[in-house]
């Protein structure tokens, strides 16, 4: 059995030419892992053919790059260029997945940070918990609370006034927010990209230079079916489920509330339905900023 030859990249290191790696790559363009994968095979088999195991990485996007636009178009041959740039660079690419409990804010961000190599992915619940440490519950009451019933601390005079869910949630998320943004102002002193994920990232909590920075991505997730919405609550939670589905209303609400902020700022909505992938929709809009940032730069 003839053994299968190792092809090496040569760049600012030395590392195996990987066929799922570079079919993960394509995946990001939209193109389908069944396609990506003979498009890989295809390379792997023409480099093979070449009489030296080690291959510039230069010359290698090149090959995928005439491959691209011969199998596809000019527009995704670039995108694969512009973004292997941005990879190599040291722009920092911040990603902002905003969304009610539910709608599947973890996973998105969880699976776009692996097909970029991110590393620091941070949901904010985890900011919430840091803060819980620092400020006691009888200094803020509101923060100690779920975020679909942080209304019952408000003072009464609040009710007859606002929309109380509403109210509780925006009172809980904008503490949540300074956290965000500290963590923001440190991942810009140490110029590294970051996913943060989480309901908390209401875009009028943020200070307006953050959202409009040419390296941030702010998005919304939305599920506008309440069943597939409730659906989700259900699979997605095992020990909290009971609790969440019975105060499911005041979660939509807070759902609403969300999708209805981001449209009047004109920011990204993600829908999710039964027929549609909202990681399709996410990974477009990351190439899409991802493009903008390196061609602006050039």
């Amino acid at each position: 059995m003839e053994t299968e030859r190792l092809i090496f990249i040569k760049d600012r290191d030395k590392r195996l030419f990987s066929r799922g790696i570079l079919a993960k790559k394509l995946r990001l363009l939209g193109i389908p892992s069944s396609t990506g994968y003979e498009i890989s095979n295809q390379i792997h088999s023409d480099l093979s053919k070449l009489e030296e195991d080690t291959i510039e990485k230069v010359k290698l996007d090149d090959i995928v790059f005439d491959i691209l636009e011969s199998n596809y178009n000019k527009e995704c041959a670039d995108k694969y260029i512009l973004v292997e740039k941005w990879k190599a660079s040291n722009m920092p690419l911040w990603i902002l997945i905003a969304g009610a409990i539910g709608v599947g804010k973890s996973t998105l961000a969880q699976k776009i940070a692996g097909d970029l190599g991110i590393q620091h992915v941070i949901g904010t619940d985890v900011v919430r918990d840091i803060l819980r440490k620092i400020l006691s519950v009888e200094v803020m009451p509101e923060l100690h609370s779920p975020s679909y019933s942080a209304y019952k601390t408000l003072r009464p005079i609040y009710s007859s006034r606002f929309e109380e869910v509403i109210l509780g949630f925006e009172n809980h998320s904008k503490y949540v927010n300074l956290g965000v943004e500290a963590v923001l102002s440190r991942a810009s002193t140490e110029s590294v990209s970051i996913v943060i994920e989480g309901e908390h990232l209401l875009p009028a909590l943020f200070d307006e230079s953050i959202l409009s920075q040419p390296n941030v991505l702010y998005m919304t997730i939305s599920v506008p079916d309440p069943l597939l919405h409730k659906e989700n609550l259900s699979s997605q939670y095992t020990k909290e489920k009971d609790v969440l589905i019975s105060h499911f209303n005041d979660i939509r609400k807070i759902h609403d509330h969300i999708v209805s902020e981001t449209r009047i700022r004109k920011l990204p909505i993600v829908e999710t339905s039964r027929d549609l992938n909202p990681l399709d929709t996410v990974r477009k809009l990351v190439v899409d900023k991802i493009v903008s940032m390196v061609t602006t730069k050039s």
